[in-house]
């Protein structure tokens, strides 16, 4: 299954890329299933998964500061929220199941793309209205 990425795009370059892995991510996930090397893959799915969010916001929140953005707060607390489920779904689910892999569907789904589709595509276009007007 291939997801069209599009929607997520928010203009910035190293945005939407990471948002592409995020993406590109969820889609083999889906697509595991009954595949035991998949399976086996589970815990560094789950650990990249970790590595991602953390990178990715500590990017985000570099530039909310740098450009003072006006939601930094609520933004930064959506991702603390998020990385905290992801912590405890590590916790959780160490191993492959098939209650693991719908459970982090559920969560990615519900939190990170709906985050990417709202929070982001506001931070993404005022992080270009600013890299604009400083040119």
């Amino acid at each position: 299954m291939k997801f069209d990425t599009t929607k997520y795009e928010t203009g910035v370059i190293w945005q939407d890329f990471q948002h592409k892995q995020l993406i590109d991510l969820f889609g083999k996930i889906k697509q595991a299933g009954s595949d035991d090397r998949e399976k086996s893959l589970f815990p560094y799915t789950t650990g990249f998964l970790a590595m991602y969010v953390n990178h990715h916001f500590t990017l985000e929140e570099e530039y909310m500061a740098k450009y003072n953005y006006p939601d930094t707060e609520v933004h930064t607390q959506k991702h603390k929220a998020f990385i905290e489920e992801v912590k405890a779904f590590r916790k959780e689910h160490r191993e492959y199941s098939a209650k693991a892999v719908g459970d982090l569907i559920v969560r990615i789904e519900d939190l990170i793309l709906s985050h990417i589709l709202e929070n982001d595509q506001k931070l993404g276009k005022f992080i270009l209205g600013k890299e604009h007007a400083g040119k």
